[in-house]
């Protein structure tokens, strides 16, 4: 196993970024999608330069952030970059309910740097801007029939999105990853179930199993098909403090996966240590619960209970460690099921506790069902 392996590292492609809105003309759906990839070696350097790289206004609004005016949110990409001379393989990326296609470019551009394509759409219908919209609405919300659409939506996405994606010549054809946070997670774990294509999934805090947030059951969980090839390879993030999604959830999710999977679980993290901006992100989940309790009720769930069990963000994990920490393993694992990377699966198996603690990060794991 070689020793300068290290997917911690940013990798040595520079990144591009473009946008692109892209229709599905069989479900009458458009998309807008983001695309990270390897840029040519003329911009190297560029995408980490903050007066070149790219910035967009930011989606989640918290504190005494303005509304109608918000911060340019960096990204270490360079917009429209000229593109490396060979498509890199394709791994998709699914955002959460209420998020939005850039929610984690600490992740996607990281991909991109080691020769990986990213593609992620706005999933419309349940994006942050909608749900605010929602929340803000008349009249009663039926969140168990939004999350039943929020599904029926996700499985025409995914098979769409790598069609696409390979078609325009993004991507080269072949086998295709998937990662996703929270709903995004629950993306990736049905993807292979609705698209052959997909050979290797990384499920980031996946929503799908038992929580509070649907105690009655839900159209997700009902919808949530794990069943596919049995060599289809599943990384499983998840957070030990997770106030919406907990621990006990994401275990029997494990516990149901039948081909190869491992379980990373970060210590002294919540919901919210996955995306871009953690603290941000972190404020902007408890005024979210809050806000469900009022809106939504706390009939079917105790939205103000589950508020109580958000942890003071000064008690979690450094931000900085949980982006590494994320990095490093999703190109781990893309490289060891994607590429047959012996180094990738030599680091996953043996050294993945210690590299996380390299990193800053204490992380407990599990495996099951590891070839031989």
């Amino acid at each position: 196993m070689s020793v300068t392996y290290d997917p911690f590292r940013r990798g040595t492609h520079p990144v591009g970024v473009r946008s692109d809105t892209w229709t599905d003309a069989s479900r009458d759906r458009s998309l807008p999608v983001e695309i990270w990839y390897p840029a040519a070696a003329t911009h190297a350097g560029q995408d980490l330069d903050p007066a070149v790289q790219d910035a967009y206004p930011a989606i989640w609004i918290a504190g005494d952030m303005d509304p109608d005016n918000p911060p340019l949110i960096p990204q270490q990409a360079v917009r429209d970059a000229a593109p490396a001379s060979l498509p890199g393989q394709l791994v998709l990326f699914a955002h959460g309910y209420a998020g939005h296609r850039r929610e984690a470019t600490y992740l996607c551009t990281h991909l991109a740097s080691h020769g990986y394509v990213v593609v992620s759409a706005d999933h419309l219908g349940f994006t942050s801007w909608e749900v605010e919209a929602m929340m803000a609405g008349e009249g009663p919300i039926d969140m168990t029939s939004n999350r039943h659409q929020m599904g029926v939506d996700r499985k025409g996405d995914v098979p769409f999105l790598i069609a696409a994606a390979t078609e325009r010549g993004y991507a080269q054809p072949g086998p295709v990853g998937v990662v996703g946070i929270s709903l995004g997670g629950w993306t990736a774990l049905i993807a292979p179930a609705v698209d052959s294509r997909v050979a290797s999934i990384v499920a980031l805090c996946p929503a799908g199993g038992r929580s509070p947030i649907y105690p009655n059951d839900s159209g997700l969980r009902a919808l949530l098909d794990l069943d596919w090839s049995p060599q289809v390879s599943c990384l499983l993030g998840v957070a030990d403090r997770d106030s919406w999604l907990p621990l006990y959830g994401q275990l029997d999710t494990f516990a149901k996966l039948r081909g190869p999977a491992r379980a990373v679980i970060l210590q002294d993290a919540d919901h919210n240590h996955f995306c871009d901006d953690i603290d941000v992100g972190h404020a902007w989940f408890k005024d979210l619960t809050m806000a469900n309790a009022e809106i939504l009720g706390t009939e079917e769930t105790d939205w103000v209970g589950i508020a109580r069990t958000i942890p003071p963000f000064e008690e979690l994990v450094d931000p900085d460690a949980a982006y590494a920490l994320w990095r490093g393993t999703t190109v781990a694992h893309f490289d060891a099921t994607l590429r047959a990377s012996s180094d990738a699966s030599g680091l996953l198996s043996h050294r993945l506790e210690s590299e996380a603690a390299r990193v800053g990060a204490r992380v407990l794991t599990m495996a099951r069902n590891e070839p031989a």
